[in-house]
């Protein structure tokens, strides 16, 4: 009716609309996955490449659109050039392994406790001391001393104390320096107090001004504010006080209340109020408004002490002070507390080109950097630098050990592979450092010959969670120490051989369970040991798959492996036609069936592993390299022994019993898929045999009944083959059974 064929048109019109969506969404599924694996793949690329691009440097749109990285670095070398460039070849430069020594000793502290007691800041120290002719800087030396001040118990962790310690330190031996250099301006005497070094110093700084200026408040040709301010730019806050307290009289004239402020702030107590009125007549001195602006005595202007703070030490130095004693002097001013967090921002705003603004000195920016405690931003910068980027990873290190790096966790880590350096969210929080990503690449920088270190590098990547679990930063560690022993396959050194007497020696790598967040042998065996062996398996590495299944203790998983991989073989090429006797020589099977029929023999002799071994794995593995050896008598000609081969492994009815075929065919089902996916080569090689043998008895010159009864067998046999194939042509290209039925046909 017409309803109805409106009704099956409709049914029709429906299924023709569905497949094409099918298809529609098939297909952008499959766009999808494409460029999701295009993606994975040009990440693991510059990965490989450990491709670095700073902060301030971007892909050109040209090239990102194609998916090729230019050179990130000056010079377009990679990420981390290690080799010296004086030397012929590829050779390392020096001080690679003195900082090494430093972290293969850190390693080792780490293994021996929880909390390792290992001076890190002073082995790096003198490899960057020791590296000074290489390095031809002796600022980069100083940088250590700066992190000992951060590090320091003293400090407890108060990024602007120890940069102020720091600063006043360096101030120290400056002053010390210019007193012994001209020792006849400073006139110090012999063994001089502090108070005479500093007054030594202000002569010395006066005398080449040619006069005192006019504007300091002097007595006795002392310049007292200057005294005062010199004594607390070099951190002697006691010596200040007691200097100050032996000329109150003298003080009081100028401002009545300054020595009680100073007793009160250097006592840390939190009542002092300084409500004077500050005015540009009262701090014509700009020592005395400098040290105004730092003891929180009254609200000093930036300008009024500018003639004192004249370089980037100054500066920082009394904007680091006004934010460590923030407490006291927000109390005394009233005024809003300065933040260490707003001195960090206006570094960063400032940039690289205020300091330095011809590029000569990059040393100096890096240090404004670490001083204002953004750390993650100054290693960033100096790994710019192809000069001290060998530096930069060991102070990350260093910043990382002593719990001052931010790291994002291994769930939180970047995709990117541009900048190390991960901006800070729009909520103003820390900036964080790839430090995962970096080491990776510097290890994998590594030379082949330095694979010791590479490993100990790597090992470092749990260093943020020493004392913790955090099983990402694990995992990320083992993934990396696997991919690199994979990549150079050194396996018996880190993670040990079995001896010939069955004993099993220890690697390298076992040393540092604890350190990949692995318990014991056991779990080191089935993680790091059986993931390499796996990707070995899969990636076709025979030699390395048996010996890491071996050292995993998975002696089955070895014997399934080699009986796939005979398997595999003969499936691929023990068919194909070559000229050669041995389908081992022709095939590259030799290797597979030299390996098993040693594995085999190896497990046979030691009665632990024959205990464990799967009865029908090892079978298979037999049956497998029986076959191998009844294909290759069959390809030279050997068919009697041929024959015998073949009729030792059972799996054709060859008996000449035509009714024992069906059980052959049921147990068909029982064997190993390796087996019965060549049972089309099997039997028409077998077949191949009982023809040849059939047609060199008939042509032979006599008859006799010998000859009779054996053309006879040779027919059953034939027959028997026949109707097996018969029953499991299901398993078999639909050619073969024809090519039998030839055979067959020619033989009866």
């Amino acid at each position: 009716s017409f309803l109805g064929q409106q009704q099956e048109q409709s049914i029709v019109n429906a299924i023709e609309e569905s497949e094409l969506s099918t298809l529609d969404e098939f297909d952008r599924n499959m766009t999808a996955h494409m460029q999701q694996m295009w993606e994975d793949s040009q990440r693991r690329l510059f990965e490989e490449l450990g491709q670095y691009q700073g902060a301030d440097m971007q892909f050109a749109n040209a090239v990102e659109s194609a998916g090729i990285a230019t050179s990130p670095l000056a010079g377009g070398s990679g990420a981390f050039d290690l080799t010296d460039s004086q030397a012929h070849g590829r050779v390392t430069q020096p001080r690679v392994e003195r900082y090494a020594q430093v972290v293969r000793k850190l390693n080792d502290a780490r293994v021996a406790a929880a909390r390792p007691q290992v001076d890190v800041l002073a082995g790096l120290e003198k490899a960057t001391l020791d590296s000074s002719s290489e390095l031809k800087s002796k600022q980069i030396g100083q940088v250590w001393k700066l992190l000992a001040h951060y590090t320091s118990p003293k400090e407890s962790g108060n990024i602007a104390a120890g940069a102020c310690a720091y600063l006043e330190e360096t101030f120290v031996e400056h002053v010390d320096r210019i007193v012994a250099q001209y020792p006849h301006d400073a006139n110090v005497g012999g063994i001089p107090s502090t108070n005479r070094k500093i007054r030594g110093y202000l002569n010395v700084q006066f005398g080449r001004l040619g006069r005192v200026p006019a504007f300091l408040e002097m007595f006795n040709d002392e310049a007292i504010w200057a005294h005062m301010y010199t004594l607390y730019r070099c951190g002697f806050k006691q010596e200040l006080l007691k200097y100050a307290l032996d000329m109150e009289d003298i003080i009081t004239d100028s401002d009545p209340g300054f020595v009680a402020h100073l007793k009160g702030f250097c006592d840390q107590a939190a009542a002092i109020r300084s409500d004077i009125p500050v005015t540009a007549a009262s701090l014509e001195d700009p020592y005395k408004a400098a040290l105004y602006k730092v003891l929180g005595r009254g609200n000093v202007s930036k300008k009024a002490a500018a003639e004192v703070v004249q370089t980037t030490e100054d500066y920082l130095w009394s904007s680091l002070a006004v934010v460590r004693d923030a407490e006291q002097i927000a109390a005394a001013t009233g005024h809003p507390r300065n933040t260490l967090e707003s001195l960090q921002a206006l570094m960063l705003k400032y940039g690289p080109g205020h300091f330095d603004p011809n590029g000569n000195n990059p040393l100096l920016y890096f240090r404004v950097l670490l001083l204002c405690g953004l750390f993650e931003n100054a290693v960033d910068f100096l790994l710019q630098n192809d000069r001290f980027q060998i530096e930069a990873v060991h102070i990350a290190i260093a910043l990382a050990f002593y719990g001052l790096l931010n790291i994002p966790s291994a769930e939180t880590m970047p995709s990117s592979f541009g900048s190390y350096l991960v901006a800070a969210d729009n909520s103003g929080g820390r900036a964080m450092l790839d430090f995962s990503r970096m080491v990776i690449h510097y290890a994998r920088a590594l030379p082949d010959t330095a694979t010791d270190d590479a490993v100990n590098y790597l090992l470092l990547l749990t260093l943020s969670t020493q004392g913790t679990c955090d099983a990402g930063q694990h995992s990320l560690c083992q993934q990396a120490i696997e991919r690199i022993l994979y990549e150079r396959s050194d396996y018996a050194r880190y993670l040990g051989d079995i001896q010939s007497d069955g004993t099993r020696k220890r690697g390298m790598l076992e040393r540092f369970l604890p350190l990949l967040g692995i318990s014991s042998n056991e779990q080191f065996a089935q993680t790091i040991i059986r993931r390499l062996a796996d990707r070995s398996r899969d990636e076709g590495r025979l030699a390395d798959t048996v010996l890491l299944y071996n050292l995993a203790e998975r002696y089955n998983t070895v014997l399934n492996v080699l009986g796939k991989q005979l398997g595999e073989l003969l499936y691929t090429h023990g068919g194909s036609n070559s000229n050669a006797d041995n389908i081992g020589d022709a095939y590259g099977l030799d290797d597979v069936e030299g390996v098993a029929r040693a594995v085999l023999e190896h497990y046979k002799q030691r009665e632990h592993i024959a205990r464990v071994l799967d009865d029908r794995a090892v079978t298979t593995c037999n049956t497998l390299l029986t076959i191998v050896d009844f294909l290759n008598c069959h390809r030279r000609g050997a068919y009697e022994e041929a024959l015998e081969m073949i009729e030792r492994t059972q799996l054709l009815p060859l008996g000449g019993d035509v009714s024992l075929a069906s059980q052959h065919a049921e147990r068909v089902r029982s064997l190993d898929d390796s087996i019965t996916r060549n049972f089309s080569l099997i039997l028409l090689a077998a077949m191949d045999t009982l023809s040849r043998l059939y047609a060199g008895l008939r042509e032979s010159p006599f008859m006799d009944a010998v000859k009779q009864a054996n053309l006879q067998t040779l027919r059953r046999k034939a027959r028997s083959l026949m109707v097996f194939a018969g029953m499991i042509q299901f398993r078999m290209p639909s050619d073969t059974y024809a090519k039998l039925n030839r055979m067959d046909v020619f033989m009866n």
